[in-house]
């Protein structure tokens, strides 16, 4: 073969292998795109993936070693903007607002104790410890659901977790496990009164629905029973529960438990922005 054949032919094979090459960079990058999303899937609970609205309210306190956790600090709080009363889904799902203690607010549907938790540095369910997973209802604008930061005292290894749940009246042991795991509402055996029809019945307010979840009165005017001050603003307030979490070697004591409960943030008045 002369070395003018030669050149010819290995000018023919130079389009082949071009070709060859950018198939599969291709291949490989769709692979890659493919593998990150189903990682991203897999690694985000549905209720992070696609989300849902929610707006209700509970009330925690964390002790290690005897010592409260005081949610009202700086480190815990987030803003918002307070005239705000439009009901879009909001960027976080969970908040400590108003410089207040003890009151969590949930603006997702599905969360668990687990979950709070983790948002503010105990992980105890696992995943990536910088974020809850990605929310995925939007394929074109992902967005990872961050923690708001690992602000939890850190646990020595031989400290166990006690929760009770309860009031200034009384309270009850639970697993800690259920707290983890369970939605919220199922924790605690109330159901949010979010959304409420019978509030936002207005063609108005069906446009443009409200993020306050009041809630009707427990009993209907003139009953025998009318609602309570406490009843009301627990109502209004959409408050689903009070729970007290222990981190310590033993269990702690009858007493201490009821002091907690009896430590209760007080229930103000709501307003459509919280």
């Amino acid at each position: 073969m002369t070395k003018s054949s030669t050149a010819a032919a290995s000018t023919k094979s130079t389009p082949k292998k071009s070709w060859s090459v950018a198939w599969m960079i291709l291949l490989t990058t769709i692979f890659v795109i493919d593998s990150y999303g189903a990682y991203m899937f897999a690694i985000s609970p549905a209720q992070i993936r696609k989300p849902s609205m929610e707006h209700y309210h509970f009330r925690m306190q964390v002790l290690v070693d005897g010592k409260a956790e005081n949610f009202g600090k700086k480190q815990y709080q987030q803003g918002y903007s307070k005239d705000q009363c439009n009901a879009n889904l909001v960027e976080q799902p969970i908040h400590f607002h108003d410089n207040k203690d003890q009151f969590a607010h949930i603006h997702w549907s599905g969360m668990t104790g687990g979950m709070v938790l983790k948002y503010y540095g105990w992980n105890y369910i696992g995943g990536m410890d910088s974020a809850l997973g990605y929310k995925l209802d939007n394929l074109a604008n992902i967005q990872k659901v961050t923690i708001h930061g690992d602000h939890l005292p850190e646990l020595p290894k031989d400290h166990s977790v006690y929760v009770y749940v309860g009031d200034k009246h009384g309270y009850t042991a639970k697993k800690f496990s259920d707290f983890v795991h369970q939605d919220l509402e199922k924790f605690f055996g109330k159901s949010s009164n979010f959304p409420d029809s019978t509030v936002q019945s207005s063609l108005l307010e069906k446009l443009f629905p409200k993020a306050s979840a009041h809630g009707r009165p427990v009993h209907a005017p003139g009953a025998s029973h009318p609602e309570t001050d406490e009843e009301r603003l627990t109502r209004i307030n959409n408050l689903v529960g009070n729970v007290v979490i222990f981190a310590q070697k033993d269990a702690p004591t009858a007493a201490q438990i009821q002091d907690r409960f009896n430590r209760l943030e007080p229930l103000s008045e709501s307003t459509c922005g919280g």
